[in-house]
């Protein structure tokens, strides 16, 4: 029977095998290009969300007391301590605290070991502002917090309070 197959009967067959390949291998280098491109757009965003922080710095510098380490801290000319100015610190606030909601819930795992990638990067980022600044600090020890942070932001945030600094993001969201 295998002797009288003929060229027609193994060569269609074989096309089919040999396109169902090529289809697999064009799925998966097209879903590895749309997990690049996804995260390169994230990561694009975020910056522009760090430029606008950046533009508030520079419209109001008395916003440089969001940072407790900051020398206008001393300057009590610049400290401003009115309910207004209260206000404007914590909205900003506010505004880091939804740039690292948006991009701390959407970054790829962060690389281990001596390799970085930008999601260590912006959990490094996160941490720092923590450390230094008691206004998101007091923010996020509100009872409603809970109801208004995503749990990737919050764990992250327990995490930091017990004094964890090198996280993943799958231990974040496992918690």
């Amino acid at each position: 029977m295998v002797a009288q197959m003929s060229f027609k009967d193994i060569a269609g067959p074989l096309v089919s095998m040999f396109a169902a390949a090529i289809s697999i291998l064009f799925f998966v280098l097209s879903f590895r290009l749309s997990r690049r491109m996804a995260d390169r757009s994230l990561n694009l965003e975020a910056h522009k969300m760090l430029l606008d922080l950046n533009r508030q710095l520079i419209a109001d510098p008395r916003l440089w007391v969001f940072y407790d380490d900051h020398p206008l801290c001393d300057n009590r000319e610049l400290n401003d301590q009115s309910s207004l100015f209260q206000a404007k610190l914590e909205a900003f606030a506010f505004l880091q605290l939804n740039m690292f909601e948006i991009v701390l819930l959407e970054v790829p795992e962060p690389a281990t070991g001596e390799d970085r990638n930008p999601s260590n990067v912006w959990c490094d980022f996160f941490f720092d502002t923590l450390d230094r600044s008691r206004v998101m600090r007091s923010i996020l020890d509100r009872p409603n917090s809970s109801k208004i942070y995503n749990t990737v932001l919050l764990t992250l945030y327990e995490q930091w309070k017990k004094g964890a600094r090198a996280v993943s993001v799958q231990a974040k969201s496992s918690d």
